[in-house]
């Protein structure tokens, strides 16, 4: 939807309500036009097919085949408000579609900038697959999947582009009448797929063959099948397409199998929408089936109490170094290898030197005995009360103690009571 050369600005009015302004498209046969939704007063992008004579039923079939596009409602594709035929000239009706303006530039234009990352390109990819999916689902068959009908847009500073696809100008329901002149081998010749180049039945796996073709061409930046229309046809009938050899093998599996000459063999849009997304969490941005995550499992082992005894350390704490300091200080054998102040300072062994008693040591003697007493009387009070017959109340009974200690004993053995 981007004009090479738009025309000058038209004041018509379109269905009574679209104000057409400058051409901002053209093909071959239809012309896209800026617009403006007078009833609504938003701008739009209205398609104006080109005018041909044709019968009333005709007409009819046209127009309920677009009405049924407009229903189409999908992020990746370009929103359809309306649908309608403008008779300004009674012997050349003509069907338009009105559209949501897509503001930035087309996949055409990108590749001409450079070549697209594989990050960015299966993003693209994976919002193309989706929105063909999703048409193909309804019966619809798009038939002319080529970078100019995918616009990119940013919904939101620093995400990368998403793809909007448009132009269902010669759509065609499935089984059903093409918007086209019967007989007419409609689509952009680089693009075609070998179906549609040889005239047979199509499917949905034709937008499949010319996605294959887009995606291809990111990567080269560069059209496979160039050439007019005639020699474009027959080169995709006669060779395969030419993947470059430093592709991962992923991408390059995915677009052989997309490229495939027999329909049948070509993966579903679905298939192709999965093995993009999961290309985005892969490392190596290649798409396909990523390996299972397995959960291993751990051997049990048995659990076993720990036994502690007075002379095996708590079972929380590292066992003591079985090569201790010669004086038994196990510290400053831990710690050897500390640097600086925090080094161990070599020890004198004991009895080299008398040792005089220390004054702090004595001022502690005092505090320990009686600390040593009032275990032996606690130790003396439990196996008193152990040798007592069980009481009948359910409530343990205590030493008595008295002072403050006393009082708040007492406080914790009523809080606990049942």
């Amino acid at each position: 939807m981007v004009a090479d050369s738009p025309s000058s600005i038209s004041i018509d009015v379109v269905g009574e309500r679209y104000r057409l302004g400058e051409v901002i498209g053209r093909g071959g046969m239809s012309s896209v036009y800026r617009a403006k939704d007078e009833n609504l007063g938003r701008d739009v992008a209205l398609k104006l097919f080109a005018p041909r004579a044709t019968d009333a039923g005709e007409l009819k079939r046209q127009e309920a085949e677009i009405r049924l596009l407009a229903t189409l409602n999908h992020p990746s594709l370009v929103t359809l408000f309306d649908a309608g035929v403008d008779t300004r000239i009674p012997d050349e009706p003509r069907p338009f579609l009105t559209m949501e303006l897509v503001e930035g530039q087309d996949l055409r234009s990108r590749i001409r900038h450079s070549a697209v990352p594989l990050d960015e390109l299966a993003v693209i990819g994976a919002g193309i697959a989706d929105a063909l999916a999703y048409v193909h689902g309804l019966g619809i068959i798009h038939r002319d999947i080529k970078p100019g009908n995918i616009l990119l847009v940013q919904t939101r500073p620093g995400e990368p582009l998403r793809a909007k696809v448009t132009d269902f100008g010669i759509a065609r329901i499935a089984d059903s009448t093409r918007l086209t002149v019967t007989g007419a081998m409609v689509g952009t010749a680089a693009y075609l797929s070998p179906e549609q180049a040889t005239g047979s039945p199509l499917s949905p796996a034709t937008d499949v063959y010319s996605l294959g073709l887009v995606l291809l061409e990111c990567v080269k930046k560069a059209m496979e099948y160039p050439g007019s229309a005639v020699e474009s046809a027959v080169a995709r009938l006669h060779r395969a397409p030419s993947i470059p050899q430093d592709l991962p093998a992923g991408w390059a599996d995915l677009i052989r199998s997309m490229t495939s000459l027999e329909p049948r063999e070509r993966p579903t849009a679905a298939d192709i929408e999965t093995a993009l997304r999961q290309a985005l969490v892969s490392p190596t941005f290649s798409p396909g089936n990523l390996a299972p995550e397995t959960t291993r499992v751990l051997p049990a082992r048995p659990f076993r109490a720990p036994s502690v005894t007075a002379d095996s350390p708590s079972p929380n704490l590292p066992a003591r170094p079985t090569t201790g300091h010669p004086n038994g200080n196990d510290f400053a054998h831990a710690n050897q290898s500390l640097p600086g102040p925090y080094a161990p300072q070599p020890t004198t062994p004991r009895g080299t030197y008398p040792r005089r008693p220390s004054r702090a040591g004595e001022r502690l003697r005092l505090p320990v005995a009686i600390l040593t007493l009032l275990a032996l009387a606690g130790g003396a009070a439990a196996f008193t009360a152990s040798q007592a017959p069980p009481s009948t109340s359910g409530i343990t009974p205590y030493p008595a103690v008295t002072g403050a200690l006393g009082d708040h004993l007492q406080e914790l053995q009523n809080s606990v009571q049942p």
